[in-house]
């Protein structure tokens, strides 16, 4: 692993399947994760609402609502495109962050070694 550590202890359940949609309970999770799989399940055209709510601020518990607009539709695959869209962008952030973090480390390496010889090369002169 390249330094990253990902732990899962959320607990996700189905709390109710109707014709047009699905309602699931998500605990111990931050908000966040919902809100980006909100955001990307919001851009599919076959569905008519997507919502998540917190019943109680204190307590980490969400309820996340996909509805689709015809009975045809399967909110479990929408769900699932969206998570596989979530990680992808994820992960491309990973990869830059961690570029930039690595070429910064490498821009100061080599700015502290070109100090450190011009300081030297300052201390020989005289």
């Amino acid at each position: 692993m390249d330094g990253w550590m990902v732990m899962v202890m959320t607990e996700v359940s189905l709390i109710e399947r109707d014709e047009k949609g699905i309602t699931i309970k998500v605990k111990d999770e931050d908000i966040s994760i919902l809100n980006i799989l909100q955001s990307e399940i919001a851009k599919e055209d076959s569905v008519d609402i997507v919502g998540v709510a917190q019943r109680h601020y204190l307590i980490p518990e969400y309820e996340f609502r996909v509805s689709m607009k015809d009975k045809d539709g399967d909110p479990f695959n929408i769900m699932a495109v969206a998570v596989r869209r979530s990680l992808d962008k994820v992960r491309a952030m990973k990869e830059e962050v961690s570029s930039k973090i690595i070429n910064s480390n490498n821009s100061s390496s080599s700015n502290s070694s070109n100090s450190s010889s011009s300081n030297s090369n300052s201390n020989n002169s005289t």
